[in-house]
C-alpha cells in the first residue's frame, strides 16, 4: 500500500560534524501521545527551540506504517513496572541489540514511552575491501569488482560530483542510497529529490535505477557511527494539557549505531522520554562513481516516502583510518 509523500519535519542534530537522524524520537512522541494525551502535547514555554522540537514531534515525518513491524519495538506505560516490561521485552525481540538496558528509576505515577529499531542489510553480493580516499584523506573503504558492479544502480547522474546510486540488497523492501553532491547541512532538498525520483512502490519491487556499466567505477568509504543525544532544551519543561496538568519531562534522550561496509549496513536507533509528576530541568565515458566528496546515506522501507535512517557524510570522523 502507498503512502503519502511525508512532511519534512525533521530533527536530526551534528555528532562529529556529521549530521545524523533516525526515526525513533518520533515513533517515542506519537505513542507517548497517543496512549497518555489524546491530543498533540503542549509544554509550559516560550523557548524557540523547545517549541521547534515539540511543533515538529507533534507532527512527524515518520511512523510506524514507514517500517515493519517486526523490526521496531515501542511500549509506555507508567513507572518501573513498564522499565522492567521493556528491558525484559525488547531484549527478547532483539537479541543482537547493543544497547543497554535502561537505569531510569520512577515512581509509580511517572510515564515512560520507548522505542527501538534495528535494521540490517545485505548486498546482494559482496563488495571487495580496498583503500580509499575521502576529501583525500586514506581511509578503510570498499569498491565493485567484475561480480558486485550488479549491486549498483545508477537512479539520477549529472556528473562525476552529483549522482544517487541504489545499492541491491537481498531483501529489496528495504532500499540504500547514496546520493552525492546535495547540501549535508540538512535533509531536505537530498529527500524531496529522491521522492520525485523514487516515489513509494507497491507489490514486485525493483531495484530502481539503471545497472551501472562495467566501465564505471564504484567506491565508498566504511562507516561508523555510534551517538548519543539529550534534548536539553526539552528537560523540566512542564505540560499545558488539562488531562496530564502536572507533569513534566524529566528525560529525552536518543542513542544511533550506524554502520557501513563492504557486506552491507546496520542501523540501531533507541529513544526515551520520561515524565514525572515533579519538575527537575557518446562514446560511453565511464562513470566514476566515487564518494569521495559529501554524500548521504539514506535507508527506507520500499512503500514508503519516508526515510528510517539519514546520515550526512562530510567528514572523516565516521570513518576508519588506514
Amino acid at each position: 500500500m502507498l503512502v503519502s509523500a511525508g512532511n519534512n519535519n525533521y530533527t536530526g542534530d551534528y555528532h562529529q560534524d556529521i549530521y545524523v537522524w533516525g526515526g525513533a524520537m518520533n515513533l517515542a512522541w506519537t505513542e507517548l501521545k497517543d496512549s497518555f494525551f489524546g491530543e498533540q502535547i503542549e509544554l509550559e514555554t516560550k523557548d524557540v527551540n523547545a517549541l521547534f522540537y515539540q511543533n515538529r514531534f507533534n507532527d512527524p515525518v515518520f511512523s510506524r506504517s514507514d517500517i515493519d513491524e517486526a523490526s521496531y519495538y515501542i511500549k509506555s506505560g507508567y513507572g518501573q513496572e513498564t522499565v522492567d516490561a521493556i528491558n525484559k521485552e525488547c531484549r527478547a525481540k532483539f537479541p543482537s541489540k547493543s544497547f543497554s538496558d535502561l537505569l531510569i528509576k520512577l515512581g509509580a505515577k511517572d510515564i515512560i514511552s520507548y522505542a527501538y529499531f534495528l535494521k540490517e542489510v545485505q548486498y546482494e553480493t559482496q563488495f571487495e575491501k580496498q583503500d580509499f580516499k575521502f576529501m583525500n584523506k586514506p581511509v578503510q573503504g570498499f569498491g565493485a569488482n567484475a561480480n558486485s558492479f550488479q549491486n549498483v544502480h545508477v537512479v539520477y547522474y549529472e556528473n562525476d560530483d552529483k549522482f544517487i546510486l541504489a545499492l541491491k540488497l537481498r531483501d529489496n523492501s528495504d532500499q540504500l542510497f547514496l546520493a552525492k553532491g546535495f547540501p549535508t547541512s540538512g535533509p531536505e532538498e537530498v529527500v524531496g529529490f529522491l521522492r520525485s525520483k523514487v516515489p513509494a512502490q507497491s507489490g514486485d519491487v525493483e531495484v530502481p535505477g539503471k545497472l551501472m556499466n562495467k566501465k564505471d567505477v564504484f567506491a565508498a568509504p566504511v562507516l561508523h557511527l555510534d551517538a548519543e543525544r539529550k534534548y536539553e532544551e526539552m528537560l523540566g519543561l512542564r505540560v499545558k494539557n488539562k488531562k496530564m496538568k502536572g507533569y513534566a519531562i524529566s528525560v529525552m534522550q536518543e542513542k544511533i549505531k550506524f554502520d557501513m561496509d563492504e557486506k552491507g549496513a546496520r542501523v540501531e536507533n533507541e529513544a526515551v522520554i520520561g515524565m514525572i509528576t515533579s519538575v527537575a530541568p557518446g562514446s560511453y565515458t565511464p562513470k566514476k562513481l566515487v564518494l569521495d566528496k559529501p554524500y548521504w546515506v539514506i535507508m527506507k522501507r520500499a512503500n514508503s516516502n519516508n526515510p528510517y535512517f539519514l546520515m550526512g557524510v562530510d567528514e572523516t570522523t565516521v570513518m576508519k583510518p588506514l
